[in-house]
């Protein structure tokens, strides 16, 4: 029996915010006025005092790039339809699940949901085991935290800690060793909380992943809450496929972005979804 390939979406269904990025405000920009006349709705930023600011990417699934950090960084068109980075085509991809293990060191709760909080390098496969993939996707389960409805902006606990997960150093260490061109995770961040007031994320981790002389691409914002038990196994390796938005990719330090996990069920030796990945190319995805 040939192997079946599933095709799976870890984009967010929402915007999920929390201060000190911007809240984002969905409003009637056209009203309808009667059963079928036209209706627009818009998206706006919208700061603690109700001000609108300029909406952006970062409140949901979407891809950093070098210039998010680096002035002299590549923006989002320079990185797109390459064959040396999978900003947008599809990539073979080492998959790591965290999630609803409250045995592993770095474990946190919230909301009913137990994810890892800190990936360290211990809970990464070594370099040399990561060699073979482009990307890696680490799934800590806190996906089913922002995926979940609630009304305002996420909230820190009760330590002032908002206890999002994160990178350590010692897993970007790994992940450079190993050549990996592009990281994604279910998190809003790779970079640890530092301070609790004023609230403060400033580790080096954007920096030392898209800074690097192999620049190493980010997604932020997976989902991918409910996928091990929909697909009742936990795949260690697929292709991932990041579709990010291509609008004013000139000087765009980001761009939200559809993330598509490819998996075959029964492929033991990977052969299918290695036959697959040689049939995708980036000159034959985009115009």
């Amino acid at each position: 029996m040939s192997p079946r390939l599933i095709r799976c979406d870890l984009s967010l269904p929402n915007y999920f915010t929390y201060p000190p990025a911007p809240g984002v405000d969905t409003r009637p920009m056209i009203p309808r006025k009667e059963a079928r006349a036209l209706y627009m709705r818009g998206e706006f930023g919208t700061k603690p005092n109700g001000e609108l600011r300029p909406i952006v990417a970062h409140n949901t699934t979407h891809l950093d790039v070098p210039y998010h950090f680096l002035d002299a960084g590549d923006d989002l068109a320079a990185v797109l339809n390459r064959d040396d980075l999978p900003a947008d085509r599809p990539s073979l991809a080492r998959v790591v699940w965290l999630g609803g293990r409250p045995e592993l060191p770095g474990a946190y709760t919230r909301y009913g949901v137990t994810y890892c909080e800190a990936i360290t390098a211990a809970l990464l496969p070594p370099a040399r085991a990561l060699a073979g993939y482009e990307s890696l996707v680490v799934l800590t389960g806190f996906g089913g935290v922002m995926a979940q409805p609630r009304d305002g902006q996420f909230v820190p606990d009760t330590d002032g800690s908002y206890h999002i997960p994160h990178l350590t150093d010692d897993a970007v260490d790994v992940i450079l060793q190993a050549g990996i061109r592009l990281v994604a995770l279910d998190s809003t961040t790779v970079e640890a909380q530092t301070q609790v007031e004023p609230i403060r994320f400033g580790s080096d981790v954007h920096f030392r992943l898209l800074g690097n002389a192999r620049p190493v691409l980010i997604v932020e914002g997976l989902c991918g809450a409910t996928l091990s038990r929909q697909m009742g196994m936990e795949p260690a390796e697929a292709l991932l496929h990041i579709v990010p938005r291509r609008v004013n990719a000139v000087g765009a330090e980001a761009a939200h972005s559809r993330a598509f996990l490819y998996v075959y069920r029964d492929d033991p030796d990977g052969s299918a979804l290695r036959q697959l990945q040689g049939m995708l190319h980036a000159e034959e995805l985009y115009g």
